[in-house]
């Protein structure tokens, strides 16, 4: 008899941050998928200090779906900030970021949730980085070599779409708001020894103009992320015998 698989209880998190042109086609791609792949769900939208009609969009989407639940910051907090107040109230097991540009296709988030539950972490990758700007590629590209280099893990990305596990992200003390929360997380919970799969997915056409991602603040962030990830104290006060001991690199999926 071929065993049951477990079943696929996700809270989805997505902030956003004066996307009132992106926030609605997110949510529009998101919503249907989540309905249809996964067992159950409940959506954070989380509303980071906009100024343009981001958080009535928000509430709209609210008004007809009970599993969606806004949460509107009265000034700009950070990601971080936003995907912490979802964890704190997460009811499910699991827990993924999306960004709120609707960065992503929708078929690279199908993709993640088919995937839900095959690791103790679900760890996306971009496979059509080159499509972007050149100088988006390198950055992205000479951040994972740093950081694989760094910490041995050897992963094909490190800021894309990935399901944690909340018991686990509960317990760890990630002290950034911003850009490199993400890293943080994820480089500490492969420390504890978890294990993951890596899913491919793609990103949707990148917008001319200036990016957030490319501005001095955001690289200070990156730095002092990876300086405080390298020099911190091990992590303790976790009981790591309850880990599997076949932590390692899963083939993609």
């Amino acid at each position: 008899m071929t065993p049951s698989r477990a079943a696929r209880r996700l809270t989805i998190v997505i902030s956003a941050l004066n996307e009132q042109d992106k926030i609605a086609d997110t949510i529009d791609g998101v919503l249907p998928l989540a309905r249809e792949l996964l067992d159950d769900f409940e959506i954070f939208l989380i509303n980071d200090g906009s100024t343009d009609a981001t958080g009535a969009i928000m509430d709209e989407f609210a008004a007809g779906e009970p599993r969606i639940i806004v949460h509107h910051n009265a000034e700009r907090r950070g990601v971080g900030a936003g995907f912490e107040y979802a964890l704190s109230r997460a009811k499910f097991d699991a827990i993924t970021l999306i960004p709120g540009d609707h960065a992503f296709q929708n078929e690279g988030i199908a993709r993640m949730f088919k995937a839900a539950g095959a690791a103790d972490l679900v760890i996306t990758y971009r496979d059509n980085q080159s499509d972007r700007s050149v100088n988006r590629s390198i950055q992205s590209h000479a951040l994972r070599f740093i950081l694989n280099c760094l910490f041995g893990f050897w992963l094909s990305d490190y800021h894309s779409m990935i399901i944690y596990p909340v018991k686990w992200l509960r317990q760890i003390a990630v002290n950034v708001d911003g850009y490199g929360y993400q890293i943080g997380s994820l480089i500490s919970l492969l420390q504890l020894g978890l294990t993951h799969v890596q899913v491919p997915v793609s990103l949707n056409a990148e917008l001319k103009g200036s990016s957030r991602a490319l501005r001095l603040r955001t690289y200070l962030q990156l730095a002092q992320t990876i300086v405080a990830l390298v020099f911190r104290k091990p992590i303790r006060n976790i009981d790591v015998s309850q880990i599997s001991t076949h932590a390692g690199r899963t083939a993609a999926l």
